[in-house]
């Protein structure tokens, strides 16, 4: 199966997506029911907790709960299962080009391309002149998307699609009021995060954030002394290089807004640090507001499960990447 080659076949009759993450202590779910002349509703979200021995028992429990079995699966990959790596689209007629983008990455990969999944997307055209077209090639092993498939398959799920983070989020991104100008979505982990942007569902960066919410947090209780921001400050400078690189290469507009993804902890105190201290305008992006839903989101359910609820709500965006 490709990454992403699917997200483009023609709509789906199934009553809803379930997007599952797997992660090294478990996994995340969220369910998305679609019905006609109606917007999608999220009907459940959850970070569940289980070793190897657990997964499919516990996957399979929620499978028969929510009555799933005629749900479209979409595997999203968590960030350490795959690599992502901006590449100039080689110059070959399309039929050659998945084959093209294996040569191109195949010394950055830490296995065979002949044991790789491989996929890409577009990035949108620069309006700089001669500069040249540029995408991203997607790898992870095939022996991940089979295992991954294999539990869902076990569990009684039928997999349609593999998604990666990027455009999980992106489908977020899209919901919120600055999409046609362009906007920031930033998602913190505890040890790590990311942060992408896009406009009018085009992705234009994705970039990993070396820091996470808790070492954020414990930069900011453990003392008021400016040398304890440097988290803070590396994590503004990042988000601050991320804007000015998609101004200066594409040569667009600034986009200057971002939204931050609620953490566990202190959300306010990271947004009020890169608003105050970096004039990066910065708001929190509550999802409980922008989807419809059945139950209720706390900071901690958004913040484990934003990029599998993000996954789920694909069929929504037509075209869609």
């Amino acid at each position: 199966m490709r990454l992403l080659q699917k997200l483009l076949r023609k709509p789906s009759n199934s009553p809803g997506i379930v997007a599952i993450s797997f992660v090294a202590s478990g996994f995340t779910i969220a369910i998305t029911r679609y019905a006609e002349h109606e917007r999608p509703r999220l009907l459940h979200a959850e970070f569940v907790p289980a070793n190897e021995a657990q997964l499919v028992t516990q996957l399979g429990s929620l499978v028969k709960n929510h009555n799933l079995e005629e749900y479209d699966c979409h595997i999203l990959l968590a960030p350490e299962h795959y690599r992502s790596i901006s590449i100039e689209a080689p110059a070959v007629n399309p039929e050659e080009l998945k084959q093209a983008v294996g040569w191109r990455i195949a010394d950055l990969l830490d296995y065979s391309v002949d044991q790789a999944t491989i996929d890409y997307y577009r990035l949108p055209q620069s309006n700089r002149p001669n500069t040249p077209q540029m995408m991203e090639a997607v790898a992870c092993t095939s022996e991940v998307v089979s295992a991954f498939s294999e539990r869902c398959r076990q569990a009684g799920l039928h997999v349609k699609v593999i998604d990666i983070q990027e455009t999980a989020l992106r489908n977020l991104a899209t919901l919120l009021p600055e999409n046609q100008q362009g906007i920031a979505l930033l998602h913190l982990e505890k040890d790590n995060g990311r942060v992408i942007i896009q406009k009018n569902g085009e992705l234009y960066l994705s970039r990993k954030i070396g820091s996470g919410y808790q070492q954020l947090a414990d930069n900011t209780i453990r003392s008021g002394l400016e040398t304890d921001f440097l988290e803070q400050d590396s994590l503004a400078l990042e988000i601050q290089r991320s804007f000015d690189y998609v101004e200066n290469f594409f040569d667009i507009p600034p986009i200057t807004s971002l939204a931050v993804v609620l953490t566990p902890i202190n959300t306010q105190n990271i947004i009020n640090f890169l608003t105050m201290s970096h004039g990066i305008t910065a708001r929190a992006m509550d999802l409980s507001a922008i989807v419809d839903s059945d139950i209720l989101l706390s900071d901690a359910t958004q913040n484990s499960c934003a990029p599998v609820i993000g996954a789920s709500l694909r069929r929504a965006l037509e075209g869609g990447q």
